[in-house]
């Protein structure tokens, strides 16, 4: 049978043939509660009721705790056997029934629910796209400028400067240009950058070399803002302009020989490589220039 204790609701295991009589004194081993617990499988036991109120009338003694004196040794004791914990009778103090708590009726707790909810799985998704495409636009003005005009038109020219207009600009002395194109990117060490790149074109009947090169940036009145010059032949990547500074950009661009591609021994109707970068330009520029500088006759054209 199961007991519960009235003072802490412990509930233990009680072996029925212990039970005797109207009930008997038990303690709680868990708070040392005592009370009385009443015979409920004799026929002959009274209502519940009536069995509290002979109880409330008739309280039984207090239990009296033993003494060395009240044990009587026999001659050869036996080993005394080892006592149990659990619910003891208040009349003697000795145990009458192993301690095994019952199963807890409540129920069982519910899973934890899981962290990545949909609605968390669709905000945390947004957050990285909206963080993702910050970096992209921020690395990529160019493409944000037109992103904001077509939004709102006119709005891209007013935030990050009006597009560089391409000046179709035929070199003088046989060489002519192609492919000319511009963007923007930004750099870790030079902040931000305006690269124009495209094709140098031999025109002339004889192999060339050494081809130097200005570029030029405008303003919408015609103003020069800036000028570089480089040599054809030097080409660097996004991941060799994040890192350098100012000045190791314009050495590597400056080489005459050409550090990607040889600027010797241009055969005639080919064609060299060429790059123009511009540290932090004004955010009023309009149009660039490409100029040629100089070029060298060469003696052969190089395979």
């Amino acid at each position: 049978m199961i007991i519960h204790c009235k003072q802490c609701a412990t509930k233990f295991r009680f072996k029925d043939e212990l039970m005797a009589g109207d009930g008997i004194w038990v303690r709680c081993s868990r708070c040392g509660h005592e009370f009385f617990e009443i015979n409920t499988r004799d026929a002959f036991t009274l209502p519940v009721k009536e069995q509290e109120a002979r109880a409330k009338q008739e309280p039984a003694a207090a239990p009296k705790p033993l003494t060395p004196a009240d044990v009587v040794s026999p001659p050869d004791p036996p080993a005394p056997p080892k006592p149990l914990e659990g619910i003891t009778t208040q009349a003697t103090g000795t145990p009458v029934a192993e301690e095994e708590e019952a199963e807890d009726e409540e129920e069982l707790e519910r899973p934890r629910a899981s962290f990545w909810t949909p609605g968390r799985l669709v905000a945390y998704s947004i957050l990285v796209f909206l963080v993702v495409g910050s970096v992209y636009f921020w690395l990529n003005p160019g493409i944000t400028r037109d992103v904001l005009n077509f939004v709102s038109p006119g709005t891209g020219d007013r935030v990050l400067g009006p597009t560089p207009k391409v000046s179709p600009v035929t070199a003088v002395g046989g060489i002519n240009f192609a492919e000319v194109k511009e963007r923007f990117t930004k750099s870790t060490a030079s902040g931000d950058l305006l690269v124009i790149s495209g094709l140098a074109v031999n025109e002339y009947e004889y192999p060339v070399g050494k081809v130097r090169l200005r570029g030029k940036i405008l303003d919408n009145t015609g103003k020069l803002l800036g000028e570089i010059e480089t040599f054809a032949g030097n080409l660097l990547t996004d991941e060799e302009m994040n890192r350098l500074s100012d000045k190791e950009i314009l050495a590597e661009l400056q080489r005459p020989e050409g550090s990607d591609m040889p600027n010797t021994g241009i055969r005639s109707r080919a064609s060299i490589p060429f790059m123009i970068v511009f540290m932090n330009p004004p955010k009023e520029v309009d149009e660039f220039i490409i100029e040629l500088v100089g070029v060298d006759r060469a003696t052969a054209a190089s395979n």
